[in-house]
């Protein structure tokens, strides 16, 4: 029940601020092409500073056994999550964008705060491990199949200001080093416009289309049925059949956060992404508005299985 209240109301805060760029679009406040200028700020400013943030931590065993299982959670999860979304591509025909939003869920928006909330502010480390894995597959193999391009610069992977900040920051955290306060402060505050802006631009998205082009979008439907219960429940099964939890002290709650993680709406960024490079971003946005609705009641289900089988 609790973890239902927490998602219930962090649901409801994130469908306010859609909708403030849903009406901001009505209203002809902000243009189309708006949309794509905060994009690429989430993209390229919030996120690297939301990665860099996260592991400005204190340094302990714990944390880095921790850290490490988590990564290897997350690591196994996007495998199967891959490997599924291959096999389903040509019996559902789904386009690049579609296969990226079953494989790709949101693991930093909605999961952070309701990690806080459950959890403890402590374990909100351990959402890194997830991170890690998603932030290099997600400007890999998730960028390329939204573009629907198989080739990889290499180059331009190693020195995306994202991998740059996910380096940097595993660095601070082994070798110590906590940055002052006044930088640390400025990179949380600008860390913390992710979410809103990421809101903001999917409810512009929104606001080209009409309500019954939203209700009325079959594919959306399908893919949300993928992302949120076939894919969960392989993993919360996995997860509770094997009893890979004994593999930490602390491996219950850790493995809950790589659950709720793969359980989680459709990720943002796909979204993001199929707006920079017009690859149906509306469609996109349709496929982000109903998971993060429907997960309200997905996501608890499959905590409580989880919870149900590792008991």
């Amino acid at each position: 029940m609790e973890l239902s209240l927490l998602l219930i109301k962090q649901i409801v805060s994130m469908f306010l601020i859609m909708s403030i760029g849903f009406i901001s679009m009505k209203t002809k406040l902000v243009k189309p092409s708006d949309g794509k200028v905060l994009s690429a700020v989430v993209l390229y400013v919030s996120a690297p500073c939301m990665i860099l943030s996260s592991f400005q931590m204190e340094y302990s065993n714990d944390k880095l056994t921790g850290l490490l299982f988590t990564t290897a959670a997350a690591l196994a999860v996007h495998v199967i999550f891959i490997a599924l979304g291959t096999l389903l591509k040509r019996p559902l025909k789904l386009n690049g964008m579609e296969q990226a939003s079953v494989i790709y869920p949101n693991a930093v928006n909605l999961i952070v705060p309701i990690v806080i909330a459950v959890l403890g502010r402590e374990y909100v480390f351990y959402c890194s491990g997830y991170m890690i894995v998603q932030t290099i597959l997600m400007w890999t193999h998730g960028k390329s199949l939204v573009r629907e391009e198989h080739s990889w610069d290499l180059k331009k992977i190693v020195f995306n200001i994202n991998v740059i900040a996910l380096a940097a920051g595993l660095c601070l955290f082994l070798f110590r080093i906590r940055l002052p306060d006044v930088i640390n402060g400025a990179i949380e505050s600008v860390s913390d416009t992710m979410g809103p802006l990421t809101m903001l631009v999917i409810g512009m998205l929104l606001g080209e289309m009409g309500f019954s082009k939203i209700i009325t979008d079959k594919r959306a439907y399908l893919v949300c049925l993928i992302r949120l219960l076939v894919f969960p429940i392989i993993i919360v099964l996995i997860s509770g059949i094997t009893g890979v939890i004994g593999l930490h002290p602390d491996g219950r709650n850790i493995m809950l956060i790589s659950v709720l993680s793969a359980s989680s709406a459709a990720a943002a960024m796909i979204t993001q992404f199929a707006q920079i490079y017009d690859k149906q971003p509306g469609h996109a946005g349709v496929i982000n508005v109903m998971s993060v609705l429907m997960c309200v009641v997905t996501m608890p289900l499959m905590a409580a299985i989880f919870q149900y089988l590792t008991g």
